[in-house]
């Protein structure tokens, strides 16, 4: 994929710049006061976390796949875990 492509054809990224269409249409309405600054700041942190995002996948998607399960295990020692662990269950005699 492109550099500027994975930006623009990003669902994240189309989302988040649908909602500041959203946000710009309100502040046309009503008089500036305290609340379109806090919509905008808003607006403002959900649209760099979309670029986040978008960044983290494709690079996430740049890596070379791993081949052999000890090329597996090194990249998980190497990686730090992202979200919580998987609860490992005992396994009970049927």
């Amino acid at each position: 994929m492109g550099t500027l492509r994975k930006y623009l054809f990003n669902g994240v990224i189309i989302s988040s710049l649908i909602s500041g269409i959203g946000a710009l249409r309100q502040q046309r309405k009503s008089p500036a006061d305290w609340r379109t600054v806090l919509t905008w700041a808003s607006w403002i942190l959900s649209f760099m976390v979309a670029l986040g995002t978008v960044r983290i996948e494709s690079k996430k998607a740049d890596e070379p796949k791993p081949k052999t399960k000890d090329e597996k295990e090194r990249r998980a020692r190497e990686e730090p875990a992202t979200g919580p662990k998987p609860i490992k269950r005992a396994r009970t005699k049927a």
